[in-house]
């Protein structure tokens, strides 16, 4: 069910980001209040580091974890410059140049990309501003890219990379990334399975390095406070992108020992960062953490493991730890019409995906949507599948459905979906330019319109088709109506 085209896939899974990290040190209220304290000047980036002895870390994470090393796990600094070589090789096979324009081109037509971008490009960027590490699976060895900070922060990203080497080492990351990649359809990216998996890597790297932290640097077993534990993990996983943005903008970075250093850099540089490749990355961290937190809690460690067997398929259900443990709740097949006379008309398919619960949240929010609003209204997400089309003269279409777990979670994502209509179509809101006909809203009004918004509630589905010339759109939509869905309750 994954595309080789998974442009989010390989790299946001083993890395250190030093937002995140930052995000998840300072939602802990004892750390952050004796941060200015504990942390000295940061390392003189014009000489070589002295990188963290990892014995004692090793040992710590064993006894905290519960998991031995089977191996030792070698780490080395490594140039921006080097890693940015690294990062062009892989691109080369995440973006192929005959498929990126079309993904790119579909996105924006959805809205998921507020603009055109270079996707490649923007994506590197984004990797050599915040990674501050990462594992390598097929060499066991991780590196260091940000030095010049605090003692402390270097073992905090040291604690994290070093988990995921304990992954890799007894639950084969390294395959699991492979899987991943091999269950593929012809046509469909599955980014909402891909993302859930990065939930629970990055979120259990994020959660036991938050454990490390208090109980090497604070003396403080968080993990014997259940209470506590769950406000705290829970406080970094409501927080959204924007909000860890202010946030660590706000913190003392000279206290910290981040004055002029990478991290604050890469602080500096979140502002940039397109929100379709930034809030997943944040989300996987802190939002993970709390998954993985759940699970311990659900059945300790033993359940952790038992996750990496049984992977977890959405966003969803890592969201809402209860739809992953207490009972799956795997989402509704999604089909679309088969639609095939958009060949006769010139249209050719460019893209396919299922987006799920997080990214249909990301969506609504890029065209105005309140966060809490948004994430209500993407909440109670059952599938989705989404298909763009572009005609020789460039212009592109894309189809989208929707289903719910209930009539009223259809409901809430139809009307905040108007929103995202009226957004596209610059229309005031309240708004009198549209309107109904056979169970359908159009933007802007009238039926003949050429390149109306059309949305349609049909009990639990919302189904839309953007861009498509009124005919089309008209036929494409009565095919959507008529499809028979086999709900999974």
């Amino acid at each position: 069910m994954i595309s080789q085209f998974a442009p989010s896939l390989r790299f946001p899974i083993r890395l250190a980001m030093t937002a995140a990290l930052v995000a998840a040190t300072m939602t802990s209220t004892e750390w952050a209040a004796s941060a200015a304290t504990r942390y000295g000047p940061p390392a003189d980036a014009s000489t070589t580091p002295d990188l963290p002895d990892l014995t004692d870390i090793e040992a710590q994470l064993t006894e905290l974890r519960g998991l031995k090393f089977l191996k030792a796990v070698p780490a080395e600094h490594q140039s921006l410059e080097d890693w940015g070589k690294y990062l062009d090789k892989e691109l080369d096979t995440m973006f192929p140049p005959d498929k990126v324009d079309g993904f790119m081109a579909g996105l924006v037509r959805l809205g998921m990309l507020k603009h055109p971008i270079d996707l490649g490009k923007e994506f590197k960027n984004a990797l050599l501003s915040q990674a501050g590490a990462y594992y390598d699976p097929p060499s066991g060895k991780f590196y260091y890219l940000m030095t010049d900070m605090a003692p402390q922060f270097l073992e905090t990203v040291a604690a994290h990379e070093l988990v995921h080497a304990l992954q890799d080492q007894h639950f084969h990351l390294g395959k699991l990334l492979e899987h991943l990649e091999a269950e593929e359809a012809e046509d469909v990216r599955n980014d909402d399975e891909v993302l859930a998996v990065r939930f629970l890597v990055e979120g259990e790297a994020t959660y036991v390095q938050t454990l490390w932290q208090m109980k090497t640097m604070m003396n403080s077993d968080l993990a014997a406070n259940p209470q506590l534990e769950t406000m705290t993990f829970q406080m970094q996983a409501n927080l959204d992108a924007d909000t860890i943005i202010k946030m660590s903008k706000q913190i003392d970075a000279a206290a910290m020992g981040l004055k002029d250093g990478d991290i604050a850099k890469a602080i500096e540089a979140m502002d940039t960062i397109p929100p379709y490749i930034l809030h997943p990355l944040l989300a996987a961290y802190l939002k993970g953490a709390y998954f993985v937190m759940s699970l311990r809690h659900a059945g300790g460690w033993e359940t952790v493991a038992e996750a990496y067997q049984h992977l977890p398929a959405t966003s969803e259900q890592v969201m809402h730890p209860d739809k992953f443990i207490k009972e799956r709740d795997n989402p509704t097949p999604m089909t679309l019409p088969a639609m095939d006379y958009m060949k006769a008309k010139g249209w050719k398919q460019i893209d396919s995906a299922m987006h799920g619960e997080f990214y249909l949240g990301l969506l609504l929010s890029n065209f105005g949507c309140p966060s809490p609003r948004a994430a209500r209204a993407s909440a109670g997400w059952d599938g989705d599948l989404y298909r763009a089309y572009q005609r020789e003269d460039g212009r592109v279409m894309f189809v989208l459905a929707t289903t719910w777990d209930t009539e009223e979670d259809a409901q809430e994502f139809y009307k905040a979906y108007q929103s995202v209509l009226r957004t596209k179509c610059s229309l005031p809101d309240p708004v009198s330019e549209y309107s109904t006909k056979d169970g359908e809203t159009l933007y802007p009004s009238g039926a003949e319109a050429d390149d109306a918004g059309r949305l349609a509630l049909r009990g639990r589905e919302v189904f839309v088709v953007e861009g498509a010339p009124a005919e089309l759109a008209t036929r494409i939509m009565t095919d959507l109506k008529a499809l028979d869905l086999k709900h999974v309750d």
